[in-house]
């Protein structure tokens, strides 16, 4: 089954997969951490549908320069985990996209040794050593908390080093969700705002993060880094203070700890933008407001969300976007059952609040995922370790009337019908039961995927680790027809938008003769949700800024998110969700000479460098070239967006296989016989000798030397890798700072198309 992928192990947690905007499930073991990339059957259904790619972490290893060896810590700031667990993943959970190379994803793991670790990758996705640990967040608490002083006295340990310890000693994070930008994209952004990571320690505080990566500062910085803004106390009770617990009911009680944090939402009022962050203690949930503006952190008087009744008992999860008075909804499972919390995003305090038993269940809730409709209140679905099966209330929805439960989801009758299946594989006579250990969404809140593992209900489970066996598999949150009709009008990258793609390719569209009705539709219902950029007052690129972020921006607006731009981008991602890569071309041609045509419009002072001088010929060359192959009658297909006709088309074509000697103009020089090498192709530059190289898909030079070269994950084009711009640029002198020139601002514009 193409929705379904097994696993050879148990999951290590609850919420033990997370599913990243770049469209990579992390699931969370007992040895690694699994990146699963869903397999989506081409359009022709090839009998041999291939499986799921798995690609294993093996995040519980740590070097001794990454974590020293340290000696025993006393009683009172002892810890098994610290002290000998064998670091198992406990909690995992993808950055938003932008932090990564190629503006990907960053995979956050803590581990039950208590250290948080940053991963990403370098090279290509599916292949294991492209992935590597950036960062301890640990060694940043370090450094901050040696050197901060911190007037919070301890009520733990009083020894100043054992308190250092203890804030070093990670237990719970979370990411901040994306700052908003003014409008919604798809593929790539004109804003990435920066980084936030939100931490608890052992001494009972919150400390607030920014993380910053060679792709975030614009390759101003070639490590990445954490900066500690500041932190935030919790003032245990007088009740929960032990200064030496003696007995185990007080050890239980001390308030040593926050277990769980959740980050809402941002909301943008002027120039500010505001958020709520909630917290659990031992017996209370507490929170938040929190703004950010003009490069600052600004936090609000602490809100006490109920009373002891409200001891949490599983995730605490917000909804991700606001109802329609730009209030935020909070989801709280505790130990009397769900309460449903809507906030003001301006003090964080409680405006509505409902509760639901949840059936009376007793286990943990492993994992929440919310579906947003557009034209109802948001539904959210839940599982719990060990009763998801038996407990008829997995969604809930909020109505005027209360909290009203919902049927049963596709998700939970899979899990239903595995479950009937291991039983009668194992003949155990219906005496058998599901552990589901967490639910995660699509990147746009189309499908769900949930985790679980099967075993038996009157008998001892016995085996090797070997043996073990977990499930990961999709569902739909709506049906197909619905999906179809209208794209969720959120920031998306090409990766999650693909996927999506595929899946209603491969099952609405039931023969190739409806694949350009598909096609065109799919694209109007893309250019919907994701619209064009119009710029106010002028011309981005002739406002006169010249830095380097104003010169990205305008970039991007001028050329990548021009309308008829947009309209040749979505056919060209469409034609790969279809399998229908020929009918592309023209669009791929088109699309490089609005991006050549609007680099003219740059300041020629940051085109004076060999390097950006070498990549303005190569565009001149692909205007001219591209125009004397466009016959008088096509010349509107650059301008406008109308059917393309067969004569268009023929001219797209030719642009890749003509030879026409008056625009093929000696730009590059052949490295292996010297000859020139016209500009007759955009794709191949073949020098008079004969020897044929890639060209560039953003610059167009062509690529003469191994181990300069990055490929598109999507198309496979070639490009230019990073290291080898950033060289011509600068030459040896890796800690120079860039200068801001033409070729930094095209490939950064260019990073996620």
């Amino acid at each position: 089954m193409a929705d379904v992928t097994e696993l050879r192990c148990w999951p290590s947690c609850v919420d033990a997969l997370d599913w990243s905007h770049d469209n990579i499930i992390a699931f969370a073991s007992d040895e690694r951490v699994e990146l699963l990339f869903p397999n989506t059957v081409c359009y022709e259904r090839d009998d041999d549908v291939p499986q799921w790619q798995h690609v294993p972490l093996q995040v519980p290893w740590f070097s001794s320069d990454e974590q020293p060896v340290k000696i025993p810590a006393p009683l009172p700031s002892f810890s098994v985990g610290e002290e000998i667990s064998p670091s198992v993943p406990i909690r995992i959970g993808w950055s938003p996209p932008g932090l990564a190379k190629h503006r990907r994803c960053a995979l956050a793991v803590l581990t039950s040794n208590l250290v948080l670790s940053l991963w990403s990758v370098d090279g290509k996705v599916d292949e294991p050593s492209s992935w590597n640990r950036r960062l301890l967040i640990n060694h940043t608490l370090t450094e901050y908390f040696s050197k901060s002083r911190v007037a919070h006295t301890s009520h733990i340990t009083s020894n100043a080093e054992e308190q250092l310890r203890l804030r070093s000693r990670l237990r719970s994070f979370t990411w901040a969700p994306a700052l908003p930008d003014v409008i919604n994209t798809m593929g790539t952004q004109t804003f990435y705002g920066r980084q936030f990571l939100a931490v608890t320690n052992d001494d009972n505080q919150i400390v607030f993060l920014a993380v910053d990566s060679p792709t975030s500062t614009l390759g101003s910085k070639q490590i990445w880094t954490a900066d500690a803004l500041t932190h935030l106390e919790l003032e245990p009770e007088e009740d929960d203070v032990f200064i030496d617990p003696l007995v185990f009911d007080d050890r239980i009680k001390q308030q040593r700890n926050i277990p769980q944090i959740a980050w809402s939402p941002w909301v943008l009022r002027g120039h500010t933008y505001h958020s709520v962050i909630a917290y659990a203690t031992n017996e209370q949930v507490k929170g938040r407001s929190v703004s950010w503006a003009n490069d600052e952190l600004r936090f609000g008087g602490e809100v006490s969300y109920a009373g002891k009744s409200l001891r949490h008992s599983g995730s605490m999860s917000w909804c991700p976007e606001f109802d329609d008075k730009g209030r935020l909804t909070l989801a709280i499972f505790a130990t009397s059952g769900l309460v449903y919390l809507t906030i003001s995003v301006i003090d964080a305090a409680v405006v509505d609040r409902a509760e639901h038993d949840l059936d009376g269940r007793w286990d943990q809730v492993s994992g929440t995922v919310w579906d947003l409709q557009k034209d109802s209140s948001p539904c959210l679905h839940f599982c719990s370790l060990f009763s998801t099966v038996e407990s008829p209330t997995a969604v809930i929805e909020k109505t005027p009337g209360g909290l009203m439960t919902h049927k049963s989801p596709s998700w939970k009758e899979k899990i239903e019908n595995q479950m009937v299946l291991f039983s009668v594989k194992n003949d155990l006579k219906g005496h058998s039961k599901a552990k589901v250990y967490g639910l995660t969404s699509s990147p746009l809140g189309d499908f769900i995927a949930a985790c679980n593992s099967m075993h038996p209900s009157d008998s001892i489970e016995y085996g090797p680790p070997a043996g073990r066996r977990g499930t990961v598999a999709l569902s739909t949150l709506k049906q197909y027809s619905r999906i179809r009709e209208s794209f969720p009008s959120r920031n998306i990258t090409a990766e999650g938008a693909l996927f999506t793609l595929k899946k209603l390719a491969e099952n609405t569209v039931e023969d190739a003769e409806q694949i350009p009705a598909f096609t065109e539709e799919i694209v109007e219902k893309l250019l919907l949700a994701y619209p064009p950029m119009r710029t106010a007052g002028g011309d981005v690129l002739t406002a006169g800024s010249n830095t380097l972020e104003d010169l990205i921006r305008g970039l991007k607006v001028n050329a990548i998110f021009e309308e008829n731009t947009l309209r040749d981008r979505y056919s060209v991602l469409l034609s790969y969700a279809t399998n229908d890569h020929s009918s592309n071309e023209l669009a791929r041609t088109l699309i490089s000479y609005r991006l050549a045509s609007a680099l003219r419009k740059l300041p020629t002072a940051i085109s004076q460098t060999t390097f950006s001088k070498e990549i303005s010929l190569h565009h001149e060359q692909l205007i001219t070239l591209i125009e004397s192959l466009l016959v008088d009658d096509d010349e509107d297909a650059m301008d406008t967006g109308h059917t393309l006709t067969g004569t268009e088309a023929t001219a797209g074509r030719s642009v890749s296989m003509s030879k026409h000697d008056g625009a093929a103009l000696v730009t590059d020089q052949c490295d292996f016989c010297t000859l020139p090498i016209p500009f007759s192709d955009l794709t191949t530059a073949t020098c008079l000798g004969g020897h044929q190289f890639p060209r560039c898909g953003i610059s167009y030079l062509a690529i003469q030397a191994p181990g300069i070269t990055k490929y598109c994950g999507i198309c496979s084009t070639p490009f230019l890798c990073e290291e080898f711009v950033r060289a011509q640029e600068i030459g040896d002198d890796t800690d120079a700072e860039p200068p801001v020139t033409l070729a930094r601002v095209l490939f950064q514009a260019c990073d996620t198309l």
